[in-house]
C-alpha cells in the first residue's frame, strides 16, 4: 500500500511503497503563497492515482496553514482545472515582471511565462512610463543594492502583489536559465554583458 507523507522541511509531498519512494509533488514557499513546481511518479507506479494524491496532500496542507497555491506544474494545473474544490485554494494574484525582450535573461523568462495568467510582462523599453515605474522600484528597494554596485540594470525584476521584490526567477517558480546572449546584447550599464 502506498503511503503519502507531507514533508514541509523538504517542501514536498512524497509517496512511499515501504522504503521505496514512488513519487513527489514539490513546491516553493513564498510569504503570500506556495507554488507547486513539479509532480512526478515512478513509471512503475503509473495509473494508480498517486500523482493526484500527492497534489491533494499539498493542497490540504496549504489550506490547513491558510496558504494559497499557484499550480505551475502542468499536472497540478490540470488537477486545479478539474477539481472545483481546489479553486478556493488557488492564488490568482499576478506577478509583474519588469524587463526587456532584448535582454537574454528577460527573453528566457518571457518565454517561460507566455500564456501564464499568473504573470504580466512589462517591457521597460516600450514606454517611458514603464521605465519610470521600474526606476522608482529600483531606486527605493534594497533588493537592487548589489545590481547597482555591480553596474547591472536589475532585470528581470519580479514584483508580487504584496510588494515582495526579487531578481531571482526561481523564487517565483521559474527556471533560472542562462541563455547565450546575442552579439551586442548587454544588460550591464557598462555594456559588458548580463
Amino acid at each position: 500500500m502506498i503511503e503519502v507523507k507531507f514533508e514541509m522541511e523538504k517542501k514536498r509531498a512524497s509517496a512511499w511503497d515501504g522504503e521505496k519512494m514512488a513519487g513527489t509533488c514539490e513546491f516553493l514557499v513564498l510569504p503570500p503563497f506556495w507554488i507547486i513546481t513539479h509532480t512526478v511518479v515512478d513509471p512503475s507506479y503509473g495509473g494508480q492515482g498517486i500523482a493526484g494524491r500527492l497534489v491533494d496532500c499539498v493542497v490540504q496542507a496549504a489550506v490547513a496553514m491558510n496558504k494559497k497555491i499557484k499550480p505551475f506544474c502542468s499536472y497540478a494545473r490540470r488537477m486545479f482545472d478539474k477539481k472545483p474544490e481546489y479553486r478556493s485554494a488557488e492564488d490568482t494574484s499576478v506577478i509583474t515582471v519588469f524587463g526587456m525582450p532584448s535582454c537574454p535573461d528577460c527573453f528566457s523568462v518571457e518565454r517561460q511565462i507566455e500564456g501564464n495568467p499568473s504573470f504580466q510582462f512589462v517591457n521597460i523599453g516600450e514606454h517611458i512610463r514603464y521605465l519610470k515605474a521600474f526606476m522608482k522600484i529600483r531606486d527605493m528597494s534594497p533588493v537592487f543594492d548589489d545590481s547597482k554596485k555591480n553596474g547591472s540594470v536589475g532585470i528581470p525584476c519580479f514584483v508580487l502583489e504584496d510588494g515582495m521584490i526579487t531578481l531571482n526567477p526561481e523564487e517565483v517558480g521559474l527556471a533560472a536559465e542562462k541563455p547565450d546572449p546575442a552579439p551586442g546584447a548587454a544588460c550591464r550599464l557598462d555594456g559588458s554583458g548580463c
